[in-house]
């Protein structure tokens, strides 16, 4: 088992040792005080304070949470566990209002354990990190005078509908951005073409492990959206006396679900990331501890190609899809792969919803089948919608995790509809 112990304060952590790694919260001091600590969250608190109005203490200790565990999630690798995956991870987080919390311990872990597949024990003390005195005017500050809820905005084609539709319903969200190097862009291109009354908290998590490595499977970054998604929405409350905040997550339901598309993705080798179950299980968090915010997948059951057709502003929506990024390996080209699930489930729906787009793929789908480096995905779903006529689904996407009895059917329906608009567009590609 790997311990990790967190702290704000640098001097109150533990000397490192080949089974504990201790990490700095939100890094005050701005730099590695000390050369055998991490260090996460330094960029946050200036953040925070923009939002020129004092966020609760129950925001500020979910962001604590979520921050360690990004941080145990992206420094104990992998592929130093007994079996390549599955890690044994113990977190000693301080809490301003531990108490809100402990009862909570066995519900977080099992969140956490459904969201990533390692083993989670969550020990929360007292003595953390309080929230931040905000900025005064004479700061740029997020304007959040009138706005009504908080959405998701990650730069990708889903997220973008999501704005559009909000937007066209006369929403004024606040769009929460994770604001990863490389995304930045891409969120403030497609932020140059929308119009309307929201505004934008960007923040990046910045994880640095003292010895520089670093896991990349990054299975748990949902939690540090939702954390940031918390804190806009706590802001929110207190500027404009709101009672609770609708926190969107917009992401369409075949994605959402995420079912394993062949035997070998099973379980958290498939990612989970907005998956109902564990959407739910944060919900329950939230209430359960007073968060007053409402998780709310306005697309769960909707698939991406009804997304794109269904678009409330279809011309908008044209003029920003080649600023958008689907893609889950883009950043180590610099360039949308063409061949990974979300770049195929992309292509897809664009050819279901009508939507030409203008951008150069990496590979196409006839040269990736004959690259044994780049044809995994495109095999997989070639065999997945092979089987859809001859595979239980119920089975089929409880693979993927718990689902309510009384909404199987839709998630079966979206699930195989999915399926289709893929299978419609590999035969529009000849591949098929």
């Amino acid at each position: 088992m790997t311990e990790l112990v967190f702290h704000h304060d640098w001097h109150q952590l533990p000397i490192a040792n080949d089974s504990l790694i201790p990490v700095q919260l939100y890094g005050i001091d701005g730099k590695h005080s000390r050369s055998d600590i991490g260090v996460i969250g330094n960029p946050i608190i200036d953040k925070i304070q923009r939002l020129g109005v004092q966020i609760s203490n129950k925001a500020i200790d979910f962001l604590s949470i979520a921050l360690a565990v990004t941080a145990a999630d992206t420094f104990v690798l992998r592929s130093e566990s007994a079996d390549g995956w599955t890690r044994q991870l113990s977190l000693t987080i301080p809490l301003c209002e531990p108490e809100n919390w402990i009862h909570l311990k066995e519900d977080l872990e099992r969140a956490l354990h459904f969201l990533s597949g390692d083993m989670w024990s969550v020990n929360l003390t007292g003595g953390g990190y309080e929230p931040p005195i905000p900025h005064g005017k004479r700061f740029k500050l997020v304007k959040l005078d009138g706005l009504d809820c908080v959405s998701l905005f990650s730069g990708g084609l889903d997220s973008a509908i999501g704005v559009i539709g909000l937007l066209s319903d006369g929403n004024k969200p606040l769009l929460v951005s994770h604001a990863y190097k490389g995304d930045k862009s891409h969120q403030e291109d497609i932020n140059q073409i929308l119009s309307g009354e929201y505004s934008r908290f960007e923040v990046n998590a910045y994880p640095l492990s003292a010895n520089g490595e670093t896991d990349i499977t990054m299975r748990t970054r949902s939690i540090n959206f939702l954390a940031f998604a918390v804190v806009g929405a706590s802001a929110l409350q207190q500027s404009n006396s709101l009672q609770n905040v609708d926190l969107y997550v917009p992401e369409n339901g075949f994605i959402s679900l995420n079912a394993p598309l062949t035997p070998r993705r099973i379980g958290t080798l498939s990612t989970r990331t907005t998956h109902p179950h564990f959407i739910k299980s944060i919900q329950s968090i939230f209430d359960q501890v007073g968060i007053e915010c409402t998780i709310i997948n306005p697309y769960q059951f909707k698939t991406k190609g009804q997304m794109v057709l269904e678009c409330q502003d279809r011309t908008l929506l044209a003029n920003l899809v080649n600023k958008t990024v689907s893609c889950s390996h883009w950043k180590r080209k610099n360039q949308q792969c063409g061949t990974c699930v979300p770049c195929i489930i992309r292509k897809a729906s664009l050819h279901t919803g009508g939507i030409q787009e203008n951008i150069t793929y990496f590979k196409t789908l006839t040269n990736a089948l004959s690259d044994p480096d780049h044809r995994d995905d495109v095999m997989a779903m070639l065999i997945a919608v092979a089987q859809k006529e001859r595979k239980n689904i119920s089975t089929w996407v409880l693979n993927s995790g718990p689902l309510p009895e009384n909404e199987l059917a839709d998630y079966k329906t979206v699930f195989t509809q999915g399926l289709n608009e893929v299978k419609l567009y590999f035969e529009s590609e000849g591949i098929l």
